[in-house]
């Protein structure tokens, strides 16, 4: 009886100081998080939208955070390859991920039997820019106009290329939905990043680039390529002149949301601490004024109600899918 009475008080109090030791460990962690820089994946090359917001936050964030965050490009499979990275390290909050949607949430159900990555395996954290697909052409181009365009589309759909990004991501389907309303049958170019399709385009190499606002407002500006159509509710400010696909009769609305994701298995502590990095960033009027600057719209959305705003993709998407891929219109 002495035996078990013993035993019985000596395992609660040794559950007890385990319990304690791992509530201190996980403080502790969240205390000293960080203690060496963060490791910010870009899954698209260097230059393009996507990698300057990432490098302009990443500048900001180390102000915040006390370390540096390093921007590593892994461009490949139209943005998969960085994910597969992302969802694959450790969660340990010293690799964080920007996160690319439609086309993040797509690749788990298109790519299925490839894909090296689950949907559920990334928790988003903030989203920080929603950026409008643009349709564009060099400004040599005889197509001075969007019905100029779909007539030369209609007439020879041989001689015409649109690029994108990757099969699934926001510029092809803006482009497969634009074709669809137009009747189109287009021929599609994939490129790793925007920045890659703007060569293409000026060089000649390409009929028409198919990206972000942001990507081509300063050339449109500049008079470099000529804009036929902005994919969005109004015209946008930073080129005010551009119609809206809906103003010519074409119903398509489309655009990219860019925001950062972590590991899905991050301990929560970490992730409340680098959520609050992000909010405080975005919110920097500073931070604001150069994305401002860049043409790129800033949408915050924060934590749970991002993850809320991408998983209705992902449903939305996937039901579109199943009832028409799209997988034969690259």
């Amino acid at each position: 009886m002495v035996g078990k009475q013993r035993i019985t008080q000596w395992f609660p109090l040794t559950a007890m100081a385990a319990l304690i030791s791992v509530g201190t460990a996980t403080t502790t962690l969240a205390a000293d998080y960080p203690e060496k820089p963060i490791q910010l994946i870009v899954s698209y090359g260097e230059g393009g939208s996507t990698d300057t917001m990432a490098r302009i936050f990443a500048k900001y964030a180390e102000d915040v955070i006390g370390e540096r965050m390093v921007v590593v490009n892994k461009p490949g499979a139209g943005g998969e390859l960085g994910w597969v990275h992302l969802a694959n390290a450790e969660p340990d909050g010293y690799t964080i991920g920007l996160i690319n949607s439609p086309v993040v949430e797509v690749y788990p159900f298109t790519r299925e039997d490839t894909v090296g990555y689950e949907y559920e395996a990334i928790r988003p954290l903030a989203n920080v820019v929603t950026d409008p697909g643009i349709l564009a052409v060099d400004a040599d181009s005889p197509y001075q106009d969007l019905d100029a365009f779909v007539t030369a589309a209609q007439d020879d759909p041989d001689s015409i290329t649109v690029s994108h990004e990757g099969v699934g991501g926001d510029d092809h389907l803006a482009a497969i939905n634009f074709a669809k309303e137009a009747n189109l049958d287009l021929n599609f170019v994939t490129f790793n990043g925007n920045a890659e399709a703007t060569a293409a385009l000026l060089g000649g190499h390409i009929t028409a680039f198919e990206g972000n606002m942001s990507e081509a407002a300063s050339q449109v500006q500049e008079g470099e390529i000529r804009a036929l159509a902005v994919w969005s509710d109004e015209r946008m400010d930073a080129i005010p002149d551009v119609p809206t696909g809906k103003e010519q009769g074409y119903d398509v609305e489309a655009a990219a949301s860019r925001g950062f994701a972590v590991p899905a298995d991050v301990p929560q502590d970490i992730y409340d601490k680098l959520l609050d990095v992000m909010q405080e960033v975005i919110e920097d009027p500073e931070f604001r004024d150069e994305m401002a600057a860049l043409n790129m719209p800033v949408n915050p959305i924060y934590g749970q109600d991002y993850a809320d705003f991408l998983d209705a993709s992902h449903e939305r998407l996937k039901a579109l899918w199943e009832e028409d891929p799209w997988i034969d219109a690259e």
